[in-house]
């Protein structure tokens, strides 16, 4: 029986354990990928420690965005065929939901999910992959369709109301953080501001010709003399969610999409800004709908590649995942890529 290479997390808190598994069939409203690709994205790091409290599920199978070809379909499915290249992705479109399979192994029982991406084949369900043109040049881009870039135009296009005059700060230079960077440019917006912790951000976000400031170079939220229409805030810290706020124009929109540990407060001075219609929310996902809003965001992505390239700065295989979460961690890159069929 054919094996392939899968990281798994089989406990919080400890890094994921990359084990040979035996491939299975799949089931009703399955479909098997061969994985080409899949994005690090930091919601894996904050499953592995632990950011919403305890995993209940380990050990278990992780990612959500990547892109691959289709070897098998289960029973039910006609949304693709073997031979389709397709993205995955973690919001649901049409088709059977269903979760993958569990694996037995050296520990036990793996499960998986309705999509998993961190291995060489994975098993998912019909309703979270859609059919992608194949194209060789923006293999490693791709994958990011399937979350990343994704959530970050539906907030722009499906979330908000703005328009080229808008002044945008982006606080975070994360995957997120970039994404919406590049969605940012491609909307021409009269103004982009990014702040990050880390100083090593700005050899990524140069690529992008916007303003960047480091806090870890001593630079303070206050010291930014303009107010902003809309700021998006991708790092999770309370304290930067609160300068944030006080930096908003009149009718401004203040964006939540990096997510606080569980339990800590939110202070917001200045309450009386609410009346000048200032509005504040949790993104869901960017509302993307794979079934309407899926050709249109690859399409943009195929008329600007070299712009979408700029977001990559890692290319790892699979036993180095570990090491890709380290260097997430550090500052020192922006969108890592774990690049599975050439191991």
């Amino acid at each position: 029986m054919a094996q392939f290479k899968a990281a798994v997390l089989t406990k919080q808190y400890q890094p994921l354990e990359v084990f040979n598994l035996n491939e299975m069939g799949t089931s009703r409203g399955q479909v098997k990928v061969r994985m080409e690709t899949s994005g690090l994205c930091g919601a894996q790091w904050n499953e592995i420690n632990g950011v919403k409290g305890p995993d209940n599920y380990v050990p278990h199978f992780m990612g959500h965005e990547g892109y691959g070809q289709v070897m098998e379909i289960g029973e039910g499915v006609n949304k693709v065929k073997p031979g389709d290249f397709v993205i995955l992705h973690w919001r649901k479109g049409s088709g059977i939901e269903c979760f993958g399979p569990r694996y037995e192994s050296e520990i036990g029982l793996i499960g998986s999910g309705p999509v998993t991406t961190f291995s060489e084949i994975t098993i998912v369900s019909e309703n979270r992959v859609s059919i992608v043109k194949q194209n060789d040049d923006l293999r490693l881009v791709y994958p990011l369709v399937g979350c990343a870039l994704s959530t970050t135009w539906g907030i722009f296009k499906k979330e908000l109301s703005i328009n080229a005059s808008s002044r945008i700060l982006i606080t975070g230079a994360g995957g997120l953080g970039l994404s919406l960077l590049y969605w940012a440019k491609i909307f021409e917006f009269s103004k982009i501001v990014v702040v990050d912790k880390y100083s090593a951000k700005k050899q990524f976000v140069d690529k992008f010709d916007v303003d960047f400031f480091s806090l870890e170079d001593g630079f303070k939220l206050s010291e930014l003399n303009e107010k902003f229409d809309v700021i998006m805030d991708t790092t999770g810290d309370v304290d930067v969610i609160s300068q944030n706020f006080s930096l908003l124009n009149k009718n401004g929109s203040l964006v939540l999409i990096g997510q606080p540990r569980k339990g800590e407060t939110l202070k917001l001075e200045d309450p009386l800004k609410f009346f000048d219609n200032i509005k504040v929310f949790a993104s869901d996902g960017g509302g993307f709908n794979p079934d309407t809003d899926f050709d249109e965001i690859v399409d943009t992505i195929n008329e600007n590649p070299e712009l979408a390239k700029n977001l990559i700065s890692h290319v790892i295989d699979i036993d180095q995942i570990n090491k890709g979460f380290e260097i997430m961690k550090s500052g020192q890159c922006s969108r890592i890529i774990l690049d599975l069929k050439n191991n």
